[in-house]
């Protein structure tokens, strides 16, 4: 009888935690940027067309939005522009503008750059290839 109610027990604990379970919204580190930094406006001209762009915290792995997200990217002279070319919330900007003084340099780890982009919390971003790059140079401070 004792086991059975052990059983019964771990079914129910298991039963509720299931129900009460809420998954992380894959789009939270898009959201958080498009609250600090979201625009209806657009760069004059895209620089990096169809980038793969990972999102995470610094302490934690970077992944993609989604199996399929991809964005534009431009570095100008006021700083960089990401545009999200998938589905959003009906609320949520696809394009959000970032002063390049809120983007901070982390590391490079192979063809990856890893960035820090300030929000409430930071955003950690990896770019890849030219456009990583490009922006680690924008980030270097000016020799003097």
């Amino acid at each position: 009888m004792s086991e059975a109610f052990v059983v019964l027990a771990i079914l129910l604990v298991v039963g509720v935690a299931a129900f009460s379970f809420e998954p992380a919204n894959p789009l939270e580190p898009w959201l958080r940027l498009v609250q600090s930094y979201g625009t209806e406006r657009q760069p004059s001209q895209v620089t990096f067309a169809d980038q793969e762009v990972l999102f995470g915290a610094k302490r934690k792995g970077l992944k993609k939005l989604s199996i399929a997200a991809r964005f534009d990217a431009t570095i100008d002279d006021f700083g960089f522009w990401l545009t999200y070319k998938g589905p959003l919330p009906e609320d949520a900007s696809e394009t959000v503008k970032v002063p390049g003084t809120h983007v901070r340099f982390l590391l490079q780890n192979g063809d990856r750059y890893v960035f820090e982009l300030y929000a409430g919390p930071p955003v950690a971003v990896a770019l890849s290839g030219q456009l990583g790059a490009t922006l680690m140079e924008r980030c270097q401070p000016a020799a003097s």
